[in-house]
């Protein structure tokens, strides 16, 4: 992600790439062989923003060393501003203490939550709002992934990883927070498939407290998803609205009016630089833009503050089932 990022950033007239702080030497090695001279490297943060003078700073490290990181670049400069890639911490309490800790800041804070920049999840927020499928019922909705297909064989088994619920779920977990708000109640179960430390699928029954209820269902070992795959279905009264990476799909019943499909194709997804989905370029680009404008971020830390509570009461819950 930190490539991602900084790659995209780079092509920006009014930005440029100044320092990159690294500890692993392959990739510390392949990062000089490739970028310009221009680039500073470190191998120590607090040194980096000691020595650089810095706009801003992406943060793209292990979820459980966020805080620590976050704090630090905090009390070194209160004029920074700080993209953080999603989740913002391992935990609801070090999300909080993530938000205290730039409560001062003079720059801006922004978590990588990039799905609320696909024009897809967009339009299907846009429908909901106008009530095409009328009352809303219920939904349900997964992510699933290949990434653990075996014991042992993927980082994402280790401990301290978090999990699919950390790794996977969070995306997901956001733009229901998006479509419905806060929840009020929650129920979980977990399982472990292949690794011994973390959880490797959760389903979770989440109520909401507009009155919505619906399923969550999370696995990354499931074969045959060459890419992360996130499906919404969402039940109403006068039809269903099936929401995917995709696509959007209206299925409405006879009487509500006509059934309609929004595929991604359908929609302008040009960027002034492509790498991944468009959609990061769009995020990277609205994070300069609020940084120029002094506005404030979609998803700052006071908002992916909420993924990180939804994670813990799944957690919980699911420890109780156990």
């Amino acid at each position: 992600m930190g490539v991602l990022h900084s790659a995209i950033m780079n092509t920006f007239p009014d930005c440029r790439l100044k320092a990159i702080c690294e500890t692993e030497g392959v990739l510390l090695k392949a990062a000089k062989a490739v970028l310009p001279k221009t680039v500073a490297f470190h191998k120590d943060y607090l040194g980096m923003l000691e020595k650089e003078e810095l706009d801003a700073v992406f943060v793209t490290t292990p979820i459980h060393t966020h805080l620590s990181l976050i704090t630090d670049i905090a009390r070194n400069n209160r004029d920074l501003s700080i993209f953080v890639e999603k989740p913002l911490a391992s935990t609801y309490d070090q999300a909080k203490s993530a938000c205290d800790a730039i409560r001062n800041l003079n720059g801006l804070y922004m978590v990588g939550y990039q799905k609320r920049f696909s024009p897809i999840f967009q339009r299907a927020k846009e429908l909901i709002k106008k009530g095409l499928i009328g009352e809303l019922l219920f939904f349900r909705a997964y992510v699933f992934s290949s990434d653990v297909l075996s014991r042992g064989s993927s980082w994402r088994s280790r401990k301290g990883t978090g999990g699919v619920l950390l790794d996977l779920a969070p995306h997901l977990l956001d733009i229901l927070l998006w479509f419905f708000g806060e929840p009020s109640a929650i129920e979980a179960a977990t399982r472990r498939i292949y690794s011994d430390e973390v959880d490797d699928y959760v389903h979770a029954a989440i109520s909401f407290g507009s009155g919505m209820k619906g399923s969550v269902d999370a696995c990354w070992c499931l074969r045959n998803y060459r890419l992360p795959e996130i499906s919404i279905e969402i039940y109403g009264k006068n039809g269903i609205m099936t929401v995917s990476d995709d696509f959007v799909k209206l299925t409405l019943n006879r009487e509500s009016g006509k059934s309609q499909v929004f595929y991604r194709q359908s929609f302008d997804t040009s960027v002034s630089f492509l790498l991944a989905d468009p959609e990061y370029t769009i995020e990277d680009e609205f994070f300069l833009e609020a940084i120029r404008k002094r506005t404030k971020p979609q998803t700052d830390f006071f908002e992916a503050a909420k993924v990180n509570a939804v994670i813990d009461r799944i957690t919980e819950s699911g420890r109780r089932v156990e």
